[in-house]
């Protein structure tokens, strides 16, 4: 085996096996005195796999559960399994695969993710603006169990998307814009830099619940609304994040001189832009993200004729776009993205190529096979390809999501709506979006707790 096959391997083993399971600190509710109960945590953090335990049915029935909870916006969503009682009477979701439902293997966070609006029929598309977003403060999930469409048990639970004892501020620092997440406790912690991607909204959940495990997090935009950051993607000055990445460092709630990064689709090409020009950037993380500078977007997420990046003041080398008709929306950005990669000279490429062999610090990377919006695949593989090339010195690895599409979040939210929005089409399926969402997290969290403990 080559050296950098033994650090891809290495790097990768750190991640087999992470994930969470709750079961402790249950609340049971005894529906009607039919004496059934529901047994699950009052409370858990969005990344915490939850064992649902339901006693007292009548044995040799059908047991229906559903698990319904609200959006943001006010819509009420729902997903649902039926399942054999069998002697004993008990039904465990770890275990149990559904007979009919919302999903169709054994998994204990099956009526999580699986999720749809109310009234939505399985073989239909969404509405446009169907997305599931949570409050800040988290959402409550009813679970409820029926025989003979006779309601037996039901109970609530509260999903967090981070610790109440997190401490969120915003950066005082004049000219950055972000908040910054510390855990609890009053003890120095590694940190983080988190970058949003071409929708230009940070990424406080991520943030908080990085801080929710130990992790120190500053959420950072840059670009959008807020003054003085550029209004739209194109020369985002590199400068601007670099700077954000020193306040951090010097924080007294963050511990040691190195900070990670991390990036999700246009904010893992500026990750991995800090980790090729930073020795204090112990940490790389990309999610769907591209090695490759392309051209920047305008607000209406059109082609801007320069760089989506600059650097004093220049625009950097990148690839344009490639002209696309995609037809009316929603429609996949990827015409825009995989002609202009293959047609790309051997020149222009080797210039929009951002050198990460320059980096000092281990890279992880996350893709996604069926990605409509960018090929997160081919555009990690080239960067791995360069590190074998280049002999690189620290671990890295890569993880093929098999399946998924262009939107990864947070693990077991629903993935109803991130197939296709309203604009664009990002690809995979309700199912396989969800198992990247929770392998690619727990793989990434794993990543920076072994990485920037030292």
């Amino acid at each position: 085996m080559s050296a950098p096959d033994s650090k891809r391997r290495d790097l990768l083993r750190v991640f087999a096996g992470s994930g969470f399971f709750s079961i402790a600190g249950c609340a049971a509710i005894d529906a009607d005195r039919s004496g059934s109960s529901i047994a699950v945590p009052e409370g858990s953090l969005t990344d915490e796999s939850m064992g649902i335990e339901i006693d007292g049915i009548e044995p040799q029935t059908t047991l229906a559960v559903r698990a319904s909870a609200r959006s943001r916006n006010g819509t009420d969503w729902e997903a649902r399994g039926s399942f054999d009682i069998g002697d004993d009477g008990k039904l465990s979701l770890p275990e149990q695969t559904p007979i009919d439902g919302t999903y169709e293997s054994a998994d204990p966070m099956g009526l999580f993710w699986s999720k749809r609006p109310v009234g939505a029929k399985p073989d239909q598309p969404l509405p446009p603006e169907a997305l599931f977003l949570p409050n800040d403060e988290g959402y409550e999930v009813t679970l409820t169990a029926e025989t003979g469409g006779e309601v037996v048990a039901e109970t609530t639970t509260t999903r967090r998307l981070f610790d109440p004892a997190v401490e969120q501020r915003a950066v005082p620092e004049k000219g950055i814009v972000g908040e910054f997440f510390t855990p609890p406790g009053n003890d120095p912690a590694p940190a983080v830099l988190v970058l949003h991607g071409a929708g230009g909204k940070p990424f406080y959940g991520t943030a908080g619940l990085l801080a929710s495990h130990g992790i120190a997090a500053l959420a950072l935009q840059y670009f959008g609304d807020p003054e003085p950051i550029p209004d739209t993607l194109f020369e985002v000055p590199v400068e601007y994040a670099e700077r954000a990445a020193a306040w951090l460092r010097d924080q007294k709630a963050v511990a040691g001189s190195e900070i990670g990064v991390f990036g999700f689709s246009r904010g893992g090409s500026l990750a991995l832009l800090l980790g090729s020009r930073s020795d204090a950037i112990g940490a790389i993380a990309g999610w769907v993200p591209s090695g490759v500078v392309w051209e920047g977007l305008y607000a209406d997420r059109t082609p801007a004729d320069t760089s989506a990046w600059s650097i004093d003041g220049e625009p950097l080398p990148y690839l344009e776009t490639a002209d696309a008709n995609t037809g009316s929306s929603p429609a996949p950005p990827l015409p825009y993205y995989e002609p202009a990669l293959a047609a790309a000279s051997d020149d222009v490429l080797a210039a929009a190529t951002i050198p990460v062999e320059k980096a000092s610090a281990p890279i992880f990377l996350a893709s996604a096979t069926d990605d409509m919006v960018w090929p997160s695949t081919a555009l990690s593989e080239r960067v791995i390809e360069r590190l074998d090339a280049k002999d690189y010195s620290y671990e890295y690895g890569h993880d093929v999501h098999t399946g998924a599409g262009h939107y990864i979040r947070l693990p077991y939210i629903p993935t109803a709506g991130t197939v296709e929005s309203e604009y664009i089409v990002y690809g995979g399926s309700q199912e396989a979006n969800a198992r990247a969402s929770s392998g690619a997290w727990f793989e990434t969290l794993s990543f920076f707790q072994e990485a920037l403990s030292e």
